[in-house]
Formats: structure tokens, C-alpha cells, sequence
């Protein structure tokens, strides 16, 4: 039981000691380094980095407490760019968006946003999961070597350009965000203690993402411009961005903060989902025979055809897979709050204006709530009713009889959780059935992926597959 307060009365969290140790772990690839911090000290773990601490919370219920339960006891601006020690430089391209905002000013954006992510609205944009989807394979030969993390980064892009932007692949939009470099730059700093400070300095990388930043901020204003000229009936999301008003002045947004707000959808809505797909393509090549499963739904549930919205209920095995790809390789890296008091969690205290981690993958791991954790097993979603009535209503999914809310939490939870996981899971459930109608994948022997965590976690080296057109498509 998680209880906040502000009286020093639990023990200190148990945790390794050396700064220096922990900072390369946490620096260098920190998955495994957590996993083993959880499974040595338990669900409240105490790392020292630098002149500060984190505090990495894993235990579901104390989780949900505070994500959920006592959220407004806790700040987001541990993750802001320019305010900390351990400031993320994520408000270099995202700005002061709904990932990077807070407190009223964020719940009140996410009042306005989201009623653009209602299901029927998301429902709209499935005709285009499902023809981009089909155009991304149309290039493809039997027997081509192919980078499925290439590949997939360039069909959800494609996706989010057209449903944010209404504009195409080939447009000035999309090569300009292709062109923001993901592996240098602010971006690479992200994990790293003094990030803001390191995101300043005139290396190479760090110019070449400022000058596609700045390119891209001046094609995001040339649309919105271009909205105002038209007649302001737009479907796609930058146009419902610029019609929203606020509830209780009436008032637009501001230019600024319309960019910002865009740009985070942009960022946020395709590599992870690109990440998802890749992975879930990983776990299939290795496990052939839920990969035959999954042709088998498709093939009976599509014949010929593209799916539609109205195709996903009966998608259940395609679905599972993406939702077990998602447990093991969660889009996020990580979660973090500031606690604005000290408070207790687990028998432990966690002081005021400390670093609270919340790490999906630590999480997904637990084999008191996931039997095998380490094993892919779509049948895991397949074990309770997959009912709206049995949904957990903060992750969309079925839960399973003594397993916490949020012993499973790929997007997040609570107030702050991602505004585009319905678009996200549809968009990732739709683009596995179209290309699962012609083709399967061959992982190359020899070669072995490895995580790369960073803001989202992907193959360090990408993807390498032979594409292998299904017999009789």
C-alpha cells in the first residue's frame, strides 16, 4: 500500500552504491541494469547518479498510486529542458506540448486535444492505416533483404503525415522530419545527467538537428497559414488543432503553442508505433508457429481484401501479438515525476523533489504478474474476455484476475497517459493485418538484435530480414 506524506517515517530505499558505476549503466544500455537492480533490491530501488538520486518504482499498486491515485503530488517538470539538474532536452523539438507540460496548463491542452482522439474520430483515419500499409509492400520482391525498422519508421510516418498533416511521403513534411537525426543531437543526451547543458554545445549533430528543427518549424507555420486561407473544414489534425477553442474563454491557441502541440504528435505518433511493429516483427520471425497463427486469422477474417475498422474485433491472435510485442518492448523508455512532498511507497521514503522512475519494461518483467516474463506469448491475451465490460479502463485491455491495472502500462496511465494509444494500437493491429496478407519475414542468421534504449526503445541496428511472399498471395 503506497500512502504520500509528509512525515519522514519509512526507511530509506535500498539501492547499489557508486555514482560513477551507475551513471555508465544508465548511460550506456540500462535495461538489464534495472531489471537486476528490481530483482536484487525490489520494487523501491535507491540509484545514485551525479549530485542527485533516482528512485526507480516498480510495484504496480505503487505505480498506479502515483500515476493515478495522488498524481497532483507530483510534478513532470523533472523532464523539462532548462529547469534541473536532470533536465531532458525533449522541449528543444517538442516545445510545451502534452508530453512536456504541466501541471493546469497541461490538463488544460489535454481537455482541448482530446476530444480529436475520440474512437470515432480514430475510426475516420482507418481506410488510410490500411492503403499505406498496402503501398509501403507494393515496392517489395520476393526474396528482398529489407530493414523492417526502416521500412516500419517509414510507413507510420506516412501515416501520421497524412492524418496530421494531409499531406503525402514524398511532401517537403515528411522528408523534413526524416531528416531530424534520432542518433546525435539533443535527442542522444536525453537519458544523460546535465542534458540541457550538453544539447548547447556546437557539435556537429547538434546543428544539423537544430537546422532540421527550425526547417521543420517553418513548414508546420506555412501549413497553418495555408489552414486559414481554406475554409477551416479540414479532417486532419493540424486543422482540428487550429479550430479548437478553449471552454472556458472561447480563446484559439496561440500560433506557438499549435506548432508545439503538432510537432509532439508528429515525434510521438510514429516512432512509436514504427518501434512496436519492428519488434513485434522480431518476436514473429523466432516463433513460427504464432506467426502461422496470425496468417491464418488474417487470411480467414480478410480473404482478399483490405482491412477495415469494422475487421478489428475478429483480429483477436493479430492484436495479441501486438499487445505481447508491446509487453516485452515497451514504445517508452521510461516515465518520470518529481515528487512535490516526501511521501512513502512500499515502507520506503522518497523525498521531496527527488527523480521517480517508472520503468515499463522493470515493470513487464515481474513474474509474480507475468509467468515467464521473458517468454513471447500472444495466448497471455487471450485468457479473459476481451469485453469492454472486462477492459481495464485506463490501458484499453482485458485484465487479467489478480493482475494489477498497471502492472501493464506500454503508453503510460492515469491523466498524463498517451493521447494517441487508440490511434497507436489500431494504426499497429491494421498495418500487421494488411502486410500479413502477402508477406512473412526471415530473421538473417547470425544476426543479433540488440535493445537500444533511449526516449524510445529500438534496435540498435536495425532490422534485417528477407522478405518472403506467402504461397498463394
Amino acid at each position: 500500500m503506497t500512502q504520500v506524506s509528509t512525515a519522514p517515517l519509512a526507511t530509506a530505499a535500498p539501492g547499489p552504491t557508486g555514482r560513477l558505476r551507475a551513471l555508465l549503466a544508465m548511460s550506456g544500455n540500462p535495461l538489464n541494469y534495472l531489471t537486476g537492480l528490481r530483482d536484487r533490491y525490489g520494487p523501491v530501488v535507491r540509484i545514485p547518479l551525479a549530485s542527485s538520486e533516482l528512485y526507480m518504482i516498480s510495484d504496480p499498486e505503487a505505480v498506479h498510486e502515483v500515476l493515478v491515485t495522488s498524481h497532483r503530488n507530483f510534478g513532470k517538470d523533472v523532464m523539462s529542458a532548462g529547469r534541473g539538474k536532470w533536465a531532458a532536452p525533449l522541449e528543444v523539438i517538442l516545445g510545451n506540448g502534452l508530453v512536456t507540460s504541466d501541471g493546469q496548463f497541461h490538463r488544460k491542452q489535454r481537455r482541448l486535444i482530446q476530444p480529436m482522439f475520440h474512437h470515432e474520430r480514430i475510426a475516420g483515419y482507418g481506410r488510410a492505416f490500411a492503403e499505406l500499409s498496402d503501398d509501403i509492400q507494393s515496392g517489395w520482391k520476393d526474396g528482398d533483404r529489407l530493414d523492417l525498422q526502416v521500412e516500419m519508421t517509414e510507413l507510420t510516418l506516412a501515416i501520421v503525415a497524412r492524418t496530421l498533416f494531409d499531406v503525402s511521403l514524398d511532401s517537403d513534411v515528411a522528408r523534413t522530419i526524416a531528416a531530424i537525426p534520432r542518433h546525435e543531437g539533443p535527442l542522444r543526451w536525453d537519458a544523460l545527467p546535465f542534458a540541457r547543458h550538453l544539447a548547447k554545445l556546437p557539435l556537429p549533430g547538434n546543428k544539423r538537428f537544430y537546422e532540421a528543427r527550425d526547417n521543420l518549424d517553418a513548414i508546420v507555420y506555412r501549413l497553418m497559414a495555408e489552414r486559414r486561407q481554406g475554409d477551416g473544414q479540414g479532417a486532419d489534425l493540424l486543422s482540428l488543432l487550429l479550430a479548437a477553442r478553449d471552454a472556458d474563454t472561447g480563446e484559439p491557441m496561440e500560433d506557438r503553442q499549435v506548432r508545439d502541440e503538432a510537432i509532439t504528435l508528429l515525434m510521438a505518433g510514429h516512432e512509436t508505433t514504427a518501434s512496436a511493429l519492428t519488434w513485434a516483427y522480431h518476436l514473429l520471425g523466432s516463433h513460427p508457429e504464432a506467426r502461422e497463427r496470425m496468417h491464418e486469422e488474417i487470411d480467414e477474417v480478410l480473404g482478399d481484401r483490405l482491412p477495415t475498422v469494422e475487421d478489428l474485433p475478429r483480429l483477436v491472435w493479430t492484436d495479441a501479438v501486438l499487445s505481447e510485442a508491446i509487453r516485452l518492448y515497451p514504445p517508452i523508455m521510461g516515465l518520470a515525476r518529481r515528487p512535490l512532498d516526501d511521501f512513502e511507497v512500499c515502507g520506503h521514503r522518497v523525498p521531496k523533489d527527488s527523480f521517480v522512475g517508472i520503468i515499463p519494461w522493470v515493470v513487464h518483467r515481474d513474474p509474480q504478474w507475468w509467468p515467464q516474463p521473458e517468454r513471447f506469448a500472444p495466448q497471455r491475451w487471450l485468457e479473459t474476455p476481451r469485453s469492454a465490460d472486462a477492459a481495464d479502463e485506463l490501458t484499453g485491455h482485458a485484465v487479467r484476475p489478480g493482475r494489477p491495472r498497471l502492472a501493464y502500462l506500454p503508453f503510460g496511465g492515469g491523466p498524463r497517459q498517451c493521447i494517441g494509444n487508440t490511434f497507436s494500437r489500431m494504426e499497429g493491429v491494421m498495418a500487421l493485418a494488411t502486410l500479413g496478407r502477402h508477406w512473412e519475414f526471415e530473421p538473417v542468421p547470425g544476426f543479433a538484435v540488440d535493445p537500444l534504449a533511449r526516449i524510445t526503445i529500438r534496435p540498435r541496428y536495425g532490422l534485417p530480414v528477407t522478405a518472403r511472399r506467402r504461397g498463394g498471395c
